[in-house]
């Protein structure tokens, strides 16, 4: 588990977010960097948990998809 924590943390959650909104596709990589965000939620930046709440106020809407 550790080394799945480090290598998602290689790739900022900036970078992810601003993919995800771009292409309008969460990829089963996103979801494995968020999953891990979320799991550290408290650690996290202010504008970190921002970014999250875009992202999760843009998958509520329906205006992103999910792929496998």
């Amino acid at each position: 588990m550790k080394n799945t924590k480090i290598e998602a943390r290689k790739i900022s959650l900036e970078s992810v977010v601003k993919n995800i909104l771009t292409v309008r596709k969460i990829s089963a990589s996103d979801r494995k960097t968020l999953r891990l965000a979320l799991f550290s939620f408290r650690s996290l930046t202010v504008t970190e948990k921002e970014q999250i709440k875009e992202v999760y106020e843009e998958l509520k809407a329906g205006r992103l998809s999910l792929m496998k």
